[in-house]
């Protein structure tokens, strides 16, 4: 028997005036390889989809299910704290002249060298006391290093700094972007089928569901498997898009839960079909949202 292209819940009440949830079965596209190459990974602005990985894709079923019990939607971006001493910050760069050297970037190292430590120097000169303040550094290091290797202890440089002169190594703490985060949603119905025909739209509903976000076995080998289906989600006013609500990326189905007694107690139909389901479906979109994906109009909620 073939799979129906389009399943919904419920029936008889979702028209052009309705809100609803439209959720779209696609064939999983691998993203390839990262480059460098001229056009990689170039997006639609307002759309969210590489047009590379996903041009062509047609949906291979689609549902219908009213708008979920909860719409929320959070969009995170990595950001923490960074440490970097200047006497670290000195020693980075001087390194960064070594590799230059290496490289055949710099011609001339010694005067390179010169330069540069003409440059420190007149910065710690200026820092009232720097050279006297570094020995102490130094030497701060080399007691601590033989304290806790005899000793067994932990003692950290600014505890002896501190004590000693009242002072810590400046850290130059800032907060830094460091990463970008991919956005999970939870959704969760209560479904109740009121006629056979419902009935039996729900039940291929929830086996379709259960299908698509399998994975699947790699034909003739059994020493690989195939990724599951992904899912195009959108909110949906009759047949465009509610602006007003969140869009999506691609999303995977990571979890269908099911719950046959949606009322807490065993309750079916003569047919068996039972009164009260209660669906909840966990997705994560496949790539995170960047600034490009967002067009210049104002006319939409956006991502």
């Amino acid at each position: 028997m073939a799979h129906p292209q389009l399943l919904r819940y419920p029936l008889d009440i979702i028209d052009s005036t309705t809100d609803y949830m439209f959720l779209e079965v696609m064939e999983y596209v691998p993203s390839q390889l990262p480059t460098f190459a001229a056009g990689s990974g170039k997006r639609k602005p307002g759309t969210g989809t590489d047009v590379f990985a996903s041009a062509g894709t047609k949906a291979k079923q689609s549902i219908i299910l009213p708008i979920p019990n909860s719409i929320a939607s959070v969009n995170r971006t990595g950001w923490g704290e960074s440490k970097i001493s200047a006497l670290a910050g000195a020693g980075l760069k001087a390194a960064g002249l070594a590799v230059d050297a290496a490289t055949g970037r710099v011609d001339d190292l010694g005067g390179s060298a010169v330069n540069f430590a003409s440059r420190e120097l007149q910065g710690l000169d200026g820092a009232g006391g720097g050279f006297d303040l570094y020995r102490k550094y130094f030497k701060t290091q080399a007691q601590r290093a033989i304290v806790n290797a005899v000793a067994g202890t932990s003692i950290g440089l600014n505890d002896v700094l501190g004590r000693q002169a009242g002072q810590i190594i400046n850290q130059n703490v800032e907060l830094l972007f460091n990463s970008v985060s991919i956005r999970p949603f939870g959704f969760n119905w209560d479904l109740t089928p009121r006629n056979i025909k419902e009935s039996k739209s729900v039940l291929q509903i929830i086996k379709t569901l259960k299908r698509t976000s399998a994975a699947k076995s790699a034909k003739g080998a059994n020493a690989f498997l195939q990724a599951p289906d992904v899912f195009r989600l959108s909110y949906k006013k009759g047949t465009a898009d509610q602006k007003y609500l969140n869009k999506f990326k691609l999303c995977a189905l990571t979890s269908v839960g099911v719950d046959y007694t949606g009322s807490g107690i065993h309750a079916t139909y003569n047919d068996g079909t039972p009164i009260h389901y209660r669906l909840n479906l966990s997705f994560t979109e496949l790539e995170p949202v960047y600034a490009e994906d967002y067009d210049d109009n104002y006319n939409d909620a956006g991502f």
